[in-house]
């Protein structure tokens, strides 16, 4: 009786596994990171920061696609929307705020 219940169990177990939606996952690859990493301090994009994260995760996102002008051009955008907080009349006291808001703007033309 005990086998059986344990049988169950597990069968029921990985029928319920099987049939849960799954959830694409955002992992990048060693290599992309790598690639993405020098884009974005090809560009500029100081390193330790919000946005040295979010550009990497946007340019390694793009090299896994094997889009590799897509990823540069994602550093550019990292270090065009730097400099427009750094140099702008209007900056918020808060650079990840503002760097965050550029990019936001300059991605959804």
């Amino acid at each position: 009786m005990l086998r059986y219940n344990l049988l169950m169990v597990a069968l029921g177990g990985v029928a319920l596994a099987a049939a849960l939606p799954r959830e694409g996952a955002d992992a990048q690859s060693g290599p992309s990171l790598v690639y993405a990493e020098h884009a974005c301090l090809e560009y500029g994009v100081p390193p330790l920061t919000a946005l040295f994260e979010n550009c990497v995760g946007r340019a390694a996102t793009a090299f896994d696609r094997g889009q590799p002008d897509i990823a540069y051009q994602e550093a550019r955008l990292a270090r065009d929307a730097r400099r427009a907080c750094l140099n702008g009349p209007n900056a918020p006291a808060d650079d990840h705020q503002c760097e965050t808001a550029e990019v936001d703007r300059r991605t959804s033309r």
